[in-house]
């Protein structure tokens, strides 16, 4: 559902929820929108009350914002077809467990690799989940980023690095499957 700024407003607090506290230009940058766009958003979450602002800048989402997006997905849950994403699911999870294994000594190399690998995961998810394919784009920023040199973006915590997207992007999927993890 299109929001202030033209953005998906289920992406937008899903975007908020996952981070925990966010600014505008991070939305901008998580969301693929331009500054303007994720501007007008973070002000009108702010104004409806599903957010608050938690320090200079950033946002959180209030009980009122976490029970608009509770709401929201059960919607999208609801268009879901539960065996197939169960199955996107399963197929997952092993490299879910190889990503566990390499992130702490990752190259860009061996990220490109799992990423080449996964991708078909990631596909059928974003034919599933169609909001969720900015994840793809996320990924390929971090990726682009660990190949010219810029190592924090494999796994720094504060950034959408490459260990950042899939940490979301497995929840968000958890979440969409209704796996306990």
């Amino acid at each position: 559902m299109a929001f202030a700024g033209n953005v998906d407003e289920l992406a937008l607090l899903q975007a908020v929820r996952l981070k925990e506290q966010v600014s505008a230009a991070v939305l901008a940058e998580h969301l693929g929108v331009s500054a303007a766009s994720a501007q007008a958003a973070y002000d009108a979450l702010l104004t409806q009350g599903k957010a608050q602002e938690v320090s200079d800048g950033r946002i959180a989402l209030t009980d009122a914002g976490l029970a608009e997006l509770e709401d929201q997905l059960d919607a999208e849950r609801v268009s879901i077809d539960e065996d197939s994403i169960a199955e996107v699911y399963e197929s997952f999870v092993p490299f879910h467990e190889e990503f566990v294994g390499l992130i702490d000594t990752a190259d860009a190399d061996q990220l490109a690799d799992l990423d080449r690998r996964a991708s078909v995961v990631f596909d059928d998810l974003s034919a599933f989940v169609p909001r969720l394919s900015r994840y793809q784009d996320l990924f390929a920023d971090a990726l682009a980023k660990v190949a010219a040199g810029e190592a924090k973006w494999i796994s720094e915590p504060v950034i959408d690095s490459y260990a950042t997207v899939w940490t979301e992007l497995r929840r968000e999927l958890i979440g969409a499957s209704g796996a306990t993890e």
